[in-house]
């Protein structure tokens, strides 16, 4: 659909990104990113391109709630012509600088290239009425659909996490999740100090601070981190803070032999290797995707940890026929899961997922465990964790993982600071709001016996 009279239009590129993110057609973030570096937009025209992909899927089910009236008749509306509507809507609701007249204009205009005359005029009924009319009041809806609305987000998940946490909470991690997100980096300690990195980066103009959540994390408030001279020679690497918590979890000791389970792109790979500075330790680094350790690869090249490193292209679940019993002191399983931990990151994920999904994940996810639990050591940890919040992929798979494996017991899980913020219990639950991190789960299993019982 593309169309040579809108080329560099924001507005059309916003279009069509929301037309393939909604329908299953990539991340918003990568396709950001893609059109960025192939469009020749001035910088306020990036700038709003971001704004409008990233507000509309922030706020789709708001949009969706003021135009629902006015699209009654409407029955098998092409998505293109949806999204243009969400993001004149967007513009209009939560866009001030911008007159109603210019988005008008925009949306019409795309219209009749695409869709000719006939939508156009549609485009601008539908605009034209909702101005006359003004915005729908959320007054006659119950609590739980003026949160789903309001924060939009879908109804099954607030359910769960009220069910979980309570609805204060949920509310104040929903209101978190359109804050935007902070952009951190891991320092790669074997190169350089925290604090030395924060002095050079300052000095070229960044302005950072300092993490509350790891000793090793910077948060970079303004600048372009990827293009800095400091991260292409390896002092640093982007990562969140939230996943900076893992490598220490598993109590890494030099010389160890040390399998992460599902690793791509390595960030964490390369994070547990700095622990193996200058000794004989190795990690063993799979992934499903060969393409995808190849990016394990460059990190750790670029990083200065690959003699640490080999990959290797496998199903975690085929582990035990590759490797022997016990042969691993350290076994991360940093699981394929829902992804709600990075409704802030990736807002689109709350409208792919379903309840549904979340049971075949934790079936995959305890199938991963089980494949693994033969190979860790006696006295070896077995640390499994997920970027999502919800209990089913997070609690309750290690619940059943523990109960059909009675030779592993939990151990606390172990961090450089306090984190007075997280939820420990047995294990660690981040939250979205507590340091406006990821959403972030892990637990630490210690095998004590090398009995294997299964029930």
């Amino acid at each position: 659909m593309a169309n040579k009279s809108f080329k560099n239009n924001p507005r059309y590129e916003a279009m069509q990104i929301l037309n393939q993110v909604l329908n299953g057609g990539g991340y918003s973030n990568i396709l950001i990113n893609q059109c960025l570096s192939q469009q020749q937009l001035t910088t306020a025209d990036q700038h709003l391109l971001v704004n409008l992909v990233y507000g509309v899927l922030q706020h789709k089910l708001t949009l969706d709630y003021f135009l629902e009236k006015y699209l009654q008749r409407q029955k098998h509306l092409q998505s293109w012509v949806q999204n243009l509507l969400r993001l004149s809507v967007y513009q209009m609701y939560y866009l001030d600088r911008i007159p109603d007249r210019a988005i008008f204009f925009e949306a019409t205009q795309i219209a009749k290239a695409i869709g000719g005359q006939k939508v156009a005029g549609l485009i601008t009924a539908v605009l034209r009425n909702l101005q006359r009319d003004g915005w729908r009041s959320l007054t006659e809806l119950s609590p739980l659909e003026h949160l789903s609305i309001t924060a939009s987000v879908p109804t099954w998940i607030i359910q769960s996490l009220k069910q979980q946490v309570g609805w204060q909470k949920t509310e104040k991690i929903l209101t978190s999740l359109n804050q935007p997100p902070q952009i951190s980096v891991r320092v790669n300690t074997n190169k350089i100090t925290p604090k030395q990195l924060q002095t050079e980066l300052e000095h070229d103009g960044f302005q950072v601070h300092p993490s509350q959540v790891s000793p090793g994390g910077l948060i970079i408030e303004k600048g372009s981190i990827i293009d800095s001279p400091w991260f292409q020679a390896g002092y640093c690497t982007m990562q969140d803070e939230s996943s900076m918590l893992v490598a220490p979890a598993l109590q890494v000791q030099k010389g160890m032999n040390i399998l992460d389970a599902c690793a791509a792109p390595g960030g964490k790979t390369t994070h547990i290797a700095t622990y193996l500075n200058n000794s004989q330790g190795q990690i063993t680094a799979l992934d499903l995707h060969a393409p995808k350790l190849r990016l394990i690869e460059q990190n750790a090249q670029r990083l200065g940890v690959k003699q640490y490193i080999t990959t290797k292209a496998l199903d975690a679940r085929q582990a035990g026929q590759e490797f022997s019993p016990q042969s691993f002191q350290r076994i991360l399983v940093d699981a394929p899961c829902s992804g709600l931990g990075l409704l802030r990151r990736k807002p689109e994920i709350r409208y792919a997922k379903k309840a549904a999904d979340l049971q075949q994940l934790a079936q995959i996810q305890l199938a991963i465990l089980e494949a693994v639990a033969p190979l860790v050591a006696v006295q070896g940890i077995l640390l499994y964790s997920t970027c999502t919040i919800l209990a089913p992929e997070n609690q309750q798979v290690v619940a059943k993982f523990l109960k059909r494996n009675p030779e592993f017991s939990i151990i606390p899980v172990v961090t450089d600071w306090p984190l007075t913020q997280v939820h420990r219990g047995q294990f660690i639950q981040i939250y979205p709001d507590d340091y406006q991190t990821d959403g972030f789960f892990i637990a630490a299993l210690q095998k004590q016996s090398s009995t294997q019982v299964h029930q």
